[in-house]
């Protein structure tokens, strides 16, 4: 397990074009008419600004889940890691979000954002998404299916556990098998890991 890794700013960080303001991109983010790009466009945007100080933030959770199906399963907070969750929260409040128990809200825009850790638990499977001028980077599907499985199995989530099957059958091309299988070992839901459908 990998914790507290800092991401290192590219080659060439220093040429890349200067952000925008927060309040300038909040009000772009406002105008997306697709909730799950406008999601994502936030992410990117932190992600960004993480980035060019040396530090990184991943999409994780529930809205990993939204952004890997599409939008299949919607979530309502949008869970993220940092590992400077201040620079983080400070770049929310100056968007325009206004912090409410555990979670960041802006109102106008619609979106909920809830800073959960420094860093996955589990990083070796993380893929990028590039959504307009940014990348987002998002915990492994690996990962994903068996965060699911675990709801599924010691929560009796039935909507845990039909993610899981989504993801798997989404994605079994591109999927780390053995990984899978071992990471369900570790976490004991080995035996309820969906089966394969190719020949």
């Amino acid at each position: 397990m990998r914790r507290n890794r800092r991401a290192r700013p590219g080659p060439h960080a220093r040429s890349r074009p200067p952000l925008l303001r927060p309040r300038t991109i909040a009000s772009q983010i406002k105008r997306e008419p697709n909730e799950l790009k406008k999601k994502l466009l936030l992410v990117g945007y932190l992600a960004e600004l993480l980035s060019r100080k040396g530090e990184a933030l991943f999409l994780v959770g529930g809205q990993a889940v939204e952004t890997y199906t599409a939008g299949q399963f919607t979530t309502g907070d949008v869970d993220v890691t940092a590992t400077d969750k201040e620079l983080t929260e400070r770049t929310l409040a100056r968007m325009g979000f206004t912090k409410q128990g555990m979670v960041w809200l802006n109102a106008k825009m619609g979106i909920a954002v809830h800073v959960v850790g420094s860093y996955p638990s589990h990083s070796e499977k993380v893929r990028t998404i590039a959504v307009g001028p940014y990348t987002v980077s998002v915990v492994g599907v690996e990962d994903l299916i068996v965060d699911r499985l675990v709801g599924a199995k010691h929560w009796k989530s039935a909507r845990d556990a039909e993610q899981a099957v989504v993801l798997f059958n989404s994605f079994e091309e591109s999927i780390d098998a053995e990984y899978l299988k071992r990471r369900a070992r570790e976490e004991r839901v080995d035996d309820i890991l969906p089966k394969s459908k190719m020949k």
